[in-house]
């Protein structure tokens, strides 16, 4: 079933000696149905001649086809110019008649009617599937240059001096391809996906567009998936054959896995997933710390413990006491290193202040916050996480950066930068 929906205009049924947009989508495509949309102004005219019906009546005898047609009043639109208007009125119009009719194909008019209603349809046939805007050029290919009287119309008259009746007469159809327009509003989300490194939401999205973005870009999005999920192993095969490198200054083993750790974590914060952000400050301080007891407390994990059977570090009393070290009373030769014994550590072996401080600071956030985050059913916001430990995200953002030179990664300003970076090259070539 082929289905028309037209609202109708002042060029409709027949002006300048040439079927007005409804009446030429009628010719071309005969439909089986037609809905005509009547404004108050055209209620007018429909009511003193019944013109538009019988026009496509007079269509109908001359090409031996019939159809079925369904008037749509609408007494109450008067202000046929705002846009606002009609959007949400035919959207649920084509809904009604999608569901009614279950048309294998829709045709929306986007000739006849004010600039408001063209607009309208042509948006809806752009977001719904199964729909086709058709637009009718004028005879002339250019603005018609007269209207009809519509109050002292003749519609026998105009039907005989219509030249569209003639067996050559020129298809002015036209399926309105707005697939550029259709791409461009969709990049304009893509964008916005990327600018907020939510990487799969924006490959999503442009899996939908029409005309597909370069090999590059996809290569490109492609690693910034892999290196916000920390997939490292992937982004060194990769990052010369899309000739990125610049993206990456880091690139020895441990070091990098700590510095993208770093950087997903601050798209987290960027994002304001604060409580993925808080889980993973114990990761990533652990690490740190480790670093920081051999580079300035000059010991080892080897100094201070022994693995057990499933390879984890555990405390030696015996080793802290040869180590000089005072053991915390609840030690054992089976307690776990953990961040927070190897603060208590570097309280005695390191007189470095500024790097105690920032070890307990970092620390604080961890037993204030990340802990009960990561156990217990809270809610994490920016305030929850002030009031805890009187840190804003941002603070304990550079404090692990901070934290991350006193272990011996070299991190600047510009290298913080690197997921900004590689939004700029993604929304250049997309």
């Amino acid at each position: 079933m082929r289905v028309l929906f037209s609202a109708i205009g002042s060029t409709d049924p027949i002006s300048n000696c040439a079927d007005g947009g409804m009446l030429h989508i009628c010719r071309v495509y005969k439909p089986d149905k037609v809905y005509l949309y009547l404004s108050k102004e055209m209620c007018i005219y429909h009511d003193m001649d019944d013109r538009y019906r019988k026009s496509i009546h007079l269509l109908g005898a001359d090409l031996g086809w019939h159809c079925e047609i369904e008037i749509i009043r609408d007494e109450t639109m008067e202000n046929v110019q705002i846009f606002d208007a009609f959007i949400d009125v035919f959207e649920k119009i084509v809904n009604e008649i999608r569901e009614k009719d279950q048309p294998e194909e829709l045709l929306l008019n986007v000739s006849s009617g004010t600039p408001a209603m063209k607009c309208s349809l042509q948006i809806i046939s752009m977001l719904w599937n199964n729909i086709q805007a058709i637009q009718v050029s004028t005879p002339l290919k250019s603005s018609n240059v007269r209207h009809e009287d519509k109050k002292t119309y003749d519609l026998e008259l105009q039907w005989e001096c219509n030249d569209d009746r003639c067996e050559d007469f020129i298809n002015r159809c036209i399926v309105s391809d707005a697939k550029r327009l259709v791409d461009r509003i969709r990049k304009e989300n893509i964008q916005k996906y990327i600018q907020a490194y939510d990487y799969e939401a924006a490959e999503t999205m442009a899996r939908t567009l029409y005309i597909q973005p370069s090999d590059e870009f996809w290569g490109c999005l492609d690693i910034a998936i892999a290196r916000n999920k920390l997939n490292l192993q992937y982004l060194n095969g990769v990052r010369k054959k899309y000739e990125v490198e610049d993206w990456f200054p880091i690139v020895r083993a441990r070091e990098m896995e700590e510095y993208e750790y770093l950087l997903a974590m601050q798209a987290k914060l960027w994002r304001k997933q604060y409580i993925d952000f808080i889980r993973d400050v114990t990761p990533i301080y652990f690490s740190f710390s480790e670093k920081v007891l051999k580079r300035h407390g000059g010991l080892s994990f080897s100094d201070i413990g022994n693995q057990n059977m499933d390879g984890v570090w555990c405390l030696s009393i015996e080793k802290l006491r040869a180590n000089n070290i005072k053991p915390d009373k609840r030690w054992g030769n089976y307690t776990n290193i953990s961040s927070y014994n190897i603060l208590k550590i570097m309280q005695q072996a390191c007189s470095d202040q500024k790097l105690l401080k920032l070890l307990k600071d970092i620390r604080t956030v961890e037993r204030e916050v990340r802990n009960l985050a990561a156990h217990e059913i809270v809610g994490v916001t920016r305030s929850w996480i002030v009031r805890r430990t009187k840190f804003q995200p941002e603070t304990i953002m550079d404090m692990l950066f901070c934290l991350a030179k006193y272990a011996g990664l070299h991190i600047t300003a510009e290298n913080r930068e690197a997921y900004r970076v590689m939004n700029r090259k993604l929304q250049d070539l997309l």
